[in-house]
């Protein structure tokens, strides 16, 4: 009986550790298509992070990475509904700080930065034709701590 006992309480921490919360600090996985950017997690540990980026969609994409205090869905346009990537409420993360021309079906394309704690967010900010890819909803708000 004392066996089963601790066999289950050796289970039950396994498990806990296993579905730790914790920040994420090795690759992340991005995912890219109409019209959505995934991440395999939002709360990513401070340093050097690799993204991983597949385009799962049908039309190119791409993937400006930049720190701010603003929500992905709030941040500041152009008149034509595209975000100003060079507004002082964002900051660049790196050089490069986006991947750009992520065709359909790629799952070759990475960017790697050092991030510092703080608000992070992720948009593709194509215009093709009346098409304006963050207004769709290309945008994702992510943690570094």
């Amino acid at each position: 009986m004392a066996r089963r006992v601790l066999a289950l309480i050796a289970i039950g921490g396994l498990l806990v550790s296993c579905t730790s919360s914790g920040p994420s600090a090795g690759p992340v996985s991005a995912t890219v298509k109409e019209w959505q950017i995934t991440l395999s997690s939002a709360n990513l540990k401070a340093g050097s992070l690799t993204f991983n980026i597949k385009n799962d969609g049908d039309k190119e994409h791409e993937f400006v990475v930049r720190k701010t205090d603003k929500k992905a869905d709030a941040l500041p346009t152009n008149a034509d509904g595209t975000v100003v990537e060079d507004s002082p409420e964002l900051s660049e993360v790196g050089d490069p700080s986006e991947v750009a021309e992520i065709k359909s079906g790629s799952s070759d394309r990475s960017l790697t930065l050092t991030l510092q704690p703080g608000h992070y967010v992720i948009f593709c900010n194509l215009h093709v034709e009346d098409l304006v890819h963050y207004q769709k909803g290309m945008h994702i708000d992510f943690t570094v701590t």
